[in-house]
């Protein structure tokens, strides 16, 4: 956003100095008006354009009236306008600066000036620039104070979009972090509850195989095996919770790095065209890095669908001690890595919590991505 004027910055600017250069207006015609041929007349005027700056900040309509009635009660005096229309050009900035319409206070302040000096010099304007002046400025100062008074609407309208647009990308961002790290808790639990499981019939078939000679070693056996379904039970029930939606439906089973060639196939028929190099995805993987596998391919795809064009390289490698996801697609010039969109937020939780990392970079054009899931010790070499 390009930076405001320094009026825009400082709104109290304009509205704090033109009431100072208004009052030493009024103050020097305080000083002379009174020794001027008509100096009652000229004082009577004077102190009707200072009530009508006074009274303006109540009544501004009542204060733009007194300001344009200064000036033609110093000519209906017979004293000399000057002080009274330059604080009738201030007077209107400073109410058009504070809302009053310029349309309205501008012709009836200029109006009254011209009228007011024109006739002073006898010539009603015809011959008389400073009439023209007297007239002039004040529908400048009018059109100024509106123009600012705008200029200033139409900058606070625009950060307080910009702020509430900040403030929804935040919410959305975090919004979308919770809902992808409950994603992952609810692949881990699923995990969790499998090794349970196993461990509990590993356990089962232990304390079968002893002879009937290890009774203690059978009775431990026996508490293990106890805890393991307690810890089970608990577990199926935080899985229940986590599960079940608001209409109660239980979602899908765990993704697994071997559904990775039925989510090519779909991605082709919306119409994405994928150069897919897979592999051999037989191998077994640990739960966490297969459902990890399969999700940041997933949200790759799903980026060069909605962000990409042209054709996308997929390859996906279980091979090697490091599972690896490859995604690489046409980007637009303006495409931007660091900006937190809740794609690569997804992929990097997903990466991070199966103890790997992801990379994201633009390369000549093209937008890659790259995920190395570690499959020995869960750390990644």
């Amino acid at each position: 956003m390009p930076r405001p004027p320094v009026w825009m910055r400082r709104p109290r600017l304009l509205e704090v100095s033109t009431p100072i250069v208004i009052g030493a207006t009024i103050a020097a015609g305080f000083a002379t008006v009174p020794f001027d041929d008509h100096g009652a007349g000229g004082l009577a005027a004077l102190l009707i354009s200072t009530a009508g700056v006074v009274l303006g900040h109540r009544w501004p309509l009542l204060g733009i009236g007194l300001l344009a009635l200064g000036p033609l009660a110093a000519h209906a005096t017979g004293a000399e306008p000057l002080v009274m229309w330059q604080v009738a050009v201030f007077g209107t900035f400073l109410f058009t600066l504070r809302g009053v319409s310029g349309l309205l206070s501008g012709p009836v302040v200029g109006a009254a000036n011209l009228l007011a000096v024109g006739l002073a010099a006898g010539t009603f304007g015809s011959t008389d620039p400073l009439a023209w002046i007297a007239g002039g400025t004040a529908l400048a100062a009018a059109a100024t104070g509106s123009a600012i008074r705008g200029q200033r609407e139409y900058w606070g309208a625009l950060q307080e979009r910009t702020h509430e647009a900040v403030a929804g990308r935040d919410a959305a961002v975090q919004r979308s972090v919770v809902e992808e790290r409950l994603r992952i808790a609810r692949d881990l639990h699923d995990t969790l509850g499998h090794e349970i499981a196993v461990v509990s019939m590993h356990l089962g078939a232990a304390e079968v195989q002893l002879p009937a000679s290890a009774a203690p070693a059978r009775e431990h056996l026996g508490a293990a095996r106890c805890s393991v379904k307690s810890l089970l039970a608990e577990t199926q029930e935080i899985l229940r919770v986590l599960h079940t939606g608001d209409d109660g439906a239980m979602p899908s089973p765990v993704a697994s790095h071997r559904d990775v060639p039925d989510l090519v196939e779909k991605v082709r028929a919306a119409g994405l065209e994928v150069d897919a190099v897979l592999g051999d995805l037989s191998r077994e993987l640990p739960p966490q890095i297969s459902a990890a596998a399969y999700r940041i391919t997933q949200e790759a795809l799903t980026n060069a669908q909605r962000h990409g064009r042209g054709r996308v390289r997929l390859t996906v490698d279980v091979s090697g001690a490091a599972v690896t996801v490859e995604s690489v697609n046409e980007v637009g010039p303006q495409a931007d890595v660091d900006r937190a969109g809740q794609g690569l937020i997804g992929m990097r939780e997903r990466a991070s919590a199966a103890g790997g990392r992801l990379d994201v970079a633009v390369q000549s054009g093209h937008f890659r991505v790259r995920a190395e899931l570690p499959v020995v010790d869960g750390v990644l070499r």
